[in-house]
């Protein structure tokens, strides 16, 4: 959907008018004609300069990405309509094939206002490389009706919702799949995941020893369950056990651990995360925090398969 310019008059033809309205005043009323002309006349001048001094320098607004869970997988509709937009995009991001040859971009969730034809839409659009954006399609009309309202609350702070996306198929016609969490851990990241490059987020993997640090989970969930938040991955040692000495990954929160992945666990995403430290800077994946009973508070890694 492009947005529309509306048409106005310019400040030329504007004086041109009321100068006209003005002599017939004049002829019509006399002396006290000519003065409400006159008195028309500066008001539509004032006007028109003020009209003009708004379109020399307008105000642009623009939003802030907020970048949304990824823990989910959602097929978008409406790609057919959309086909040479998509192409595009394709085209660009061509170098960067993933493993499946599917073309990866970034989307973003734009709420609509309902219509004849749904109750709430939320239309997906892919951005390009000079940060504007094409539309590729929509959300099914089930799931728009769960995603609008927290997008629309993101819109109100001035946030629109941003996303992986994978744009599916070598040629025409192209398909578009986003990595997305479902609505309930959207509404929990707001705050916590900000546009941060994190691990794809694929599977959930236990962390080991959160007894021993439940006061950091605590501060971090501040009475709320489930939690979602960002971990960071750090290269530590196994302290005891049967594998005391060997190499794994120690997870962070707001800085300070709150446990290990198990020997088996660090074999395979030990390499995983340097590569991804090698590229980011740091090697950050989506959490899951939740209140166990008994067991206190356990938290989940969202990680690659």
């Amino acid at each position: 959907m492009t947005m529309q310019q509306r048409t106005e008059p310019s400040p030329a033809a504007v004086l041109i008018a009321v100068a006209v309205l003005a002599l017939v005043l004049t002829v019509a009323f006399g002396p006290l004609g000519f003065i409400l002309g006159l008195a028309l006349f500066a008001l539509m001048f004032i006007g028109t300069k003020h009209s003009s001094a708004e379109q020399i320098a307008p105000s642009r607004t623009r939003s802030r990405l907020r970048r949304l869970s990824t823990a989910g997988r959602v097929a978008i509709v409406g790609e057919a309509h959309h086909q040479d937009a998509i192409a595009e995009i394709a085209r660009h991001s061509a170098l960067d094939l993933n493993d499946d040859n599917s073309v990866p971009a970034t989307a973003v969730l734009v709420p609509e206002s309902a219509s004849r034809y749904d109750r709430a839409a939320v239309r997906v659009d892919l951005l390009r490389g000079d940060g504007t954006a094409t539309t590729a399609g929509y959300l099914r009309s089930e799931q728009a009706l769960e995603y609008q309202p927290l997008l629309l609350e993101l819109a109100e702070r001035g946030e629109i919702g941003s996303c992986p996306a994978r744009i599916i198929g070598d040629s025409q016609p192209y398909g578009v799949h986003l990595h997305l969490g479902v609505p309930r851990l959207l509404l929990l990241d707001h705050e916590a995941l900000g546009t941060a490059p994190t691990l794809p987020a694929e599977q959930q993997v236990a962390v080991m020893g959160e007894r021993a640090h439940q006061h950091v989970l605590h501060r971090v969930v501040n009475g709320r369950t489930p939690v979602h938040v960002i971990a960071e991955l750090r290269d530590c040692r196994i302290a005891r056990g049967s594998h005391t000495g060997e190499h794994t990954l120690e997870v962070l929160l707001e800085g300070e651990s709150i446990g290990q992945l198990t020997y088996a666990m660090g074999l395979r995403y030990c390499d995983m995360a340097q590569e991804w430290r090698a590229r980011t800077g740091r090697a950050l994946c989506e959490a899951v925090i939740t209140n166990e009973g008994t067991r206190g508070l356990q938290a989940n890694l969202l990680l690659p398969r």
